[in-house]
């Protein structure tokens, strides 16, 4: 009974913990209030895929000579990169140092970063790649770094 009890509080302290940090404070900008973004679901809504890449890319690393290191050093250094952007968005959307249009905007861009990042998963979980398919994929690298780098612009 003990055991049971104990197990119901865990869950509760559990539940509330995570309603308490989904909780959202507002922020007065000089574009109007704005709840601050909770770094986990701002993952979950626009990274999800990103995070799957670069396990694939991990495990391709570790398991497969199929892909050149080049090429995984590339996609690995896009996704670090990507993890820094996705900092600098909810860091500056909280701050107030980036707008709600901005903010949009941005949104888009994380779309675009997430389908080139099926495409470029999509390739990767191959098991050979043809040199067509190794070109593809370098151009797809290419364009998901220049997603990324673009963050001064808007």
């Amino acid at each position: 009974m003990v055991a049971i009890g104990a197990i119901v509080v865990l869950v509760v302290v559990f539940v509330a913990r995570d309603l308490w940090l989904r909780s959202q404070p507002m922020v007065h900008c000089a574009d109007g209030s704005h709840p601050t973004i909770d770094m986990r679901e701002f993952t979950t809504q626009y990274w999800a895929y990103s995070v799957k890449l670069e396990a694939t890319v991990v495990d391709k690393g570790k398991v497969s000579t199929e892909l050149d290191p080049k090429t995984l050093a590339q996609v690995s250094e896009a996704l670090q990169e990507a993890n820094e952007f996705r900092k600098y968005v909810v860091a500056g959307y909280n701050s107030c140092a980036i707008t709600a249009v901005q903010y949009g905007q941005l949104g888009e861009r994380f779309r675009a970063l997430d389908s080139v990042a099926r495409e470029i998963n999509s390739l990767i979980s191959q098991p050979s790649l043809s040199p067509d398919e190794n070109k593809k994929l370098a151009g797809l690298i290419g364009q998901y770094g220049d997603l990324v780098r673009q963050r001064g612009s808007q």
